[in-house]
């Protein structure tokens, strides 16, 4: 574990400088806005960068174990892709939205895992927000409590890339199961 995390914390830094850059050319240098460039209703102040529907896909580590019951497996390691949709909202000074997952990290205790959470952000600036995400996961072993957080930072104005860490608990038949993932991913935004 402590190898993996001389890895991936050096990838998330170099996404984000990456990421960052993209960003400044994206923004380009500040201009007068002729009367073709006017913002659209859709583009009105106060609407964030992170609203609309979007796609994406992941990869990352799982970390997961189970105790007691009848099926008992040691702490290990799995590396495994990942997909996302969903549909953000600005709420005020917030972004609100439902994102469906699926993550299939065959390796682990719990084998394939989908489900559906909420996400609650706060875009620091136009391309920046940390966010809390928080809902269900199931398919197999069981349906469970999901939750955690991600900082997402959009890079052009249809990509963003993220860093994220989500975890969930079971209690089974006499056993506990513990499921822990840190990912990396890129979202396409329809906006």
């Amino acid at each position: 574990m402590a190898g993996f995390k001389k890895f991936v914390a050096p990838l998330l830094v170099s996404l984000l400088a990456v990421a960052h850059v993209q960003a400044t050319e994206y923004a380009g240098p500040s201009e007068v806005a002729s009367p073709s460039e006017v913002a659209s209703p859709s583009q009105v102040a106060g609407s964030s960068e992170f609203a609309g529907p979007f796609v994406g896909t992941k990869v990352g580590i799982n970390w997961s174990d189970a105790t007691g019951g009848t099926y008992q497996r040691s702490t290990h390691a799995t590396f495994f892709p990942g997909l996302m949709a969903g549909y953000n909202f600005d709420v005020d000074r917030f972004v609100v939205g439902i994102e469906g997952f699926a993550d299939f990290h065959e390796g682990s205790t719990t084998y394939k895992d989908g489900g559906f959470d909420a996400r609650v952000g706060m875009p620091l600036d136009n391309h920046l927000m940390p966010y809390a995400r928080i809902g269900f996961t199931g398919f197999w072993p069981d349906t469970r409590f999901h939750y955690g957080a991600g900082l997402e930072y959009k890079f052009q104005k249809n990509w963003s890339v993220s860093g994220e860490y989500t975890a969930d608990t079971a209690s089974y038949q006499g056993g506990h199961r513990h499921n822990d993932s840190l990912t990396v991913g890129v979202r396409y935004y329809f906006n």
